[in-house]
């Protein structure tokens, strides 16, 4: 606040014409008693600001005798008022910012106005472009040849000196620095006009031993040590951009044998790891950022099939409108695995978006190229999507939208004995759809709706040596009527024209009806009842040898359900569902369902610190007739995260799936028999974290398990955060401990790859350098 009043005092020259003077003195005495009478705000007094010169105001009363009064001074109105108010042939003799940092003469120099000898930061020279506002326009050195008051070599002036105008133009006689010191001269890197920024730095230096195993009779042990050095620091200005760097380097001896083969092999290597990042305009509309990162698996504690050397790098950049109603992305990953048996696993990724609003249309634009490629095997994959969304609210009860989506895929897989297949596919599909409200008396009640659609499809597949394409239009219309809350009909119809490479041009029409009716809600003591049954007819005209053919079918079902409240925090709810359909078919009969479900949920909360449930849902389905078969469904999810207490906490999200379909065929003579296929995936993560663990300070405990049973091949789709060996479990114990700058880690990993089971001990030892 004592800066505001400072640039007052200072904004008021020793030496003016008297007629200029009276003028200037008169306009900053308007414009100060302006202020004490309009702004009185809380929050804004100047109860640390000097006295000010008696001519301004025309009283000797200090400021802050006028703060105690209450009056609150907003400097930025002081300022901006006296400037507006300033008469129009009196030069303005300062800048704000040389205001804020120019003393009276007499007046000591304030302890926060010291600047280091060497500012550190990396700017361009006033020589060449105009200051800047903010954290770029402050520091700036001086141009060769420029004096300024003050101490030499300081930034700012001292006391007893005059400041200086645009250009290094005395205001008015200056006043050499103390002692006669004249301006000091710019350093040799200073002359042009870039100063080093500060830089911060730290590293590591450090041991790791780790010993792996798998049932199959494999054991490797190695041993390494590492050091690393990282700096960030930014160039210009924090807010243009600011960098990063990491630079190290790894060495490490390993043996490894077999009790199948009885081999014993050793190995010594060394590898440069590091990397770097670059972000820059993070505040402003268009952020951009760059990295790179090059990193060695046995200096990393992960438990592998092969140790390797990963090398990834990337950019982003987004971009936003000024309005905000348009923005967009666009984003570049490359990530490269060299393996220490010699394979190379390759994934690049290309993607980008892009959002505006047309005046009524809101449309956006996605598009995402990928690229996986391994040596070893010979896999390839390379995938191009492309979709576009339009969506306009013409009217209250008018709306209209269009997408289109493209779809190209190359794909070459190889099995385990070597055998590869090859599949190529495209698809495109335009579709515009429509609905519409008829205008009621009543807008809260509108039971009609119609939409309609039209839609073109292309599509293109090669399997191996076979081909097929394919291509559809059509359109289709659908009127639903809500006669009640509870019962309404549907009307729907359709036509498409299909085009097949097998086979001349079929046109196929589809005609169909529904009536729905649901009851209403029943309170049977404690639990809550509801019903609904419908009804369907369905035709459809024939094409090439097959005849025309009806369905009609009907539905009923019902759902009881309960929620309990076992304890603050904690409820418990079931649900039960019986239904039963039957469907009959002009061409191939009659076919009945009967389907019942039972689902639980167990919802805790505690303290609002802890929340988490626990849900299953059993299901089973058995269908007679036509296509007799069973199916039955049991789903298990764990969802839970918070402080258990201070010091620990969890996290869980685990997801158990579990089916058995029995259906009846007849094999190749012609006997019926009864096939069975189960089917089962775990799918999700849980941690517990402890940070005082077994009671000792500083030592943190973390345990974690990963399961992905469905053992899908991500980096080979074009995901470059998929891992390489795709393990179906995983589980972690970690031990970290710091004592001063030692960090010590032990931990202990098993995991399951390709049906093998793997154990990895890992111990690290790193003193840290610096204070990155």
């Amino acid at each position: 606040m004592s800066s505001c009043v400072l640039a007052v005092e200072s904004a008021v020259p020793e030496a003016l014409p008297p007629v200029r003077e009276t003028a200037m003195v008169g306009a900053v005495q308007a414009a100060l008693a302006d202020i004490v009478q309009t702004e009185r705000e809380d929050g804004f007094l100047l109860r640390h600001s000097d006295t000010l010169l008696g001519t301004l105001v025309g009283q000797d009363r200090p400021v802050r005798d006028m703060a105690d009064d209450g009056l609150a001074l907003r400097p930025s109105s002081m300022l901006g008022r006296a400037r507006e108010a300033w008469p129009a042939d009196v030069e303005l003799p300062l800048r704000l910012s040389q205001m804020m940092t120019t003393l009276p003469p007499g007046r000591p120099e304030p302890r926060w106005m010291t600047m280091p000898d060497q500012p550190g930061q990396l700017r361009q020279s006033r020589e060449l472009f105009l200051p800047m506002p903010g954290a770029a326009g402050v520091g700036q050195p001086a141009p060769a040849g420029a004096s300024f008051p003050g101490q030499a070599g300081a930034g700012f002036p001292s006391a007893g000196a005059t400041p200086s105008g645009v250009g290094g133009a005395p205001l008015a006689q200056s006043t050499a620095a103390p002692g006669g010191a004249e301006a000091a001269q710019p350093s040799s890197f200073g002359a042009f006009g870039w100063e080093i920024p500060p830089i911060r730095w730290g590293g590591s230096l450090g041991y790791t031993h780790q010993r792996s195993s798998s049932n199959t009779g494999y054991t490797s042990s190695s041993q390494g040590v590492f050091a690393n050095l990282s700096a960030s620091s930014y160039l210009y200005a924090p807010w243009f951009a600011r960098v990063s760097a990491r630079l190290g380097i790894t060495t490490s001896s390993s043996e490894s044998s077999s009790t199948v083969g009885g081999v014993a092999e050793s190995n010594r290597s060394s590898n440069l790891v590091g990397g770097g990042e670059v972000n820059m305009f993070s505040s402003s509309r268009y952020p951009f950022r760059a990295y790179f990162d090059r990193t060695d698996s046995r200096a990393s504690g992960v438990l592998v099939t092969n140790d390797y050397v990963s090398n990834r790098f990337g950019m982003t950049q987004n971009f936003r409108s000024e309005d905000g109603n348009s923005g967009g992305n666009l984003i570049f990953d490359r990530s490269e695995i060299n393996t220490s048996n010699g394979k190379r696993d390759e994934v690049t990724a290309l993607s980008g978006g892009y959002s505006t609003q047309l005046g009524i249309v809101q449309n956006s634009f996605n598009g995402r190229y990928s690229l996986g490629e391994r040596s070893g095997t010979g896999d390839h994959a390379r995938l191009i999507g492309l979709n576009s969304s339009h969506i306009a609210n013409i009217s209250d009860t008018l709306n209209w939208g269009a997408t289109m989506n493209y779809t190209d895929s190359d794909i070459r897989t190889s099995s385990g004995l070597g055998n590869a297949t090859s599949t190529h596919g495209r698809y495109l599909q335009l579709y515009t759809y429509g609905s519409w409200l008829p205008d009621f008396e009543d807008l809260d009640d509108l039971p009609l709706t119609l939409s309609g659609g039209l839609r073109y499809t292309a599509q293109d597949s090669q399997f191996g040596g076979e081909g097929f394409t394919a291509n559809t239009l059509g359109g289709n219309l659908s009127a639903l009527y809500r006669y009640s809350n509870n019962l309404s009909f549907s009307l729907n119809g359709a036509m498409n024209q299909l085009n097949q490479s097998q086979g001349a041009s079929q046109t196929i029409t589809q005609l169909g009806s529904s009536v729905n009716y649901t009851g209403n809600p029943l309170s049977i003591g404690k639990f809550s009842y509801n019903w609904n049954t419908g009804a369907n007819a369905n035709w459809q005209s024939g094409y090439g040898p097959t005849p025309a053919n009806s369905v009609t079918s009907g539905q009923a079902g019902h759902n009881l359900s309960r929620i309990f409240t076992l304890s603050p925090g904690q409820t418990l709810s079931f649900n039960g569902s019986q239904s039963i359909n039957v469907i009959n078919s002009a061409l191939v009969g009659t076919t009945q369902s009967l389907t019942h479900t039972l689902s639980a949920n167990l919802g805790m909360t505690s303290a609002e610190r802890f929340s988490g449930s626990v849900s299953t849902m059993l299901s089973d389905v058995r269908t007679t007739g036509y296509l007799e078969q069973g199916y039955r469904v049991l789903n298990v999810g764990f969802f839970g995260q918070g402080q258990l207490s201070q010091i620990s906490s969890a996290n869980v999200n685990l997801m158990f799936n579990w089916s058995d379909q029995s259906f009846k065929t007849v094999d190749s003579f012609g006997i019926p028999v009864t096939q069975n296929a189960q089917h089962m995936t775990l799918n999700g993560s849980a941690s517990y974290n402890h940070l005082r663990f077994a009671g000792v300070r500083g030592l943190r405990y973390t345990l974690s398990f990963a399961a992905d049973t469905r053992l899908r091949d991500d980096r080979l789709y074009g995901n470059a955060n998929g891992e390489i060996d795709r393990a179906r479990f995983t589980l972690s114990n970690r031990l970290e401990y710091r004592i001063g700058l030692l960090d010590f880690r032990l931990s202990l990993v098993n995991n399951e790859v390709g049906g093998k089971k793997n154990a990895l001990l890992f111990f690290q030892v790193a003193r840290q350098i610096g204070s990155f």
